[in-house]
C-alpha cells in the first residue's frame, strides 16, 4: 500500500471541511481522516474521487435495473 505524506495538518483539514464534504485540490489524498466522529471523508477535490462516485452510482443503477427486470 502506497502512503502519501500529508501536506496539511488536521487543523487545516478541519478548516476546509464543510459539513460532510472536503474539497482541496492540492491535497492528493483520496480519503481524509475526520476528527469529529473518528471516520473518514472523501476529498472531492481529487479527480479519482469522482471516478469512485461514478463507479458506485453505476453499481447501484445496475443493481436496481437487475432487480426490476427479474
Amino acid at each position: 500500500m502506497v502512503r502519501i505524506k500529508r501536506k496539511y495538518s488536521q487543523e487545516e483539514v478541519e478548516a476546509r471541511l464543510h459539513g460532510r464534504f472536503y474539497c482541496n485540490t492540492d491535497d492528493k489524498n483520496l480519503f481524509v481522516r475526520r476528527s469529529v466522529w473518528g471516520g473518514w471523508t472523501m476529498n472531492i477535490g481529487n479527480p479519482w474521487a469522482w471516478c469512485a462516485v461514478g463507479a458506485i452510482a453505476l453499481a447501484v443503477c445496475t443493481a436496481v435495473y437487475w432487480l426490476i427486470t427479474i
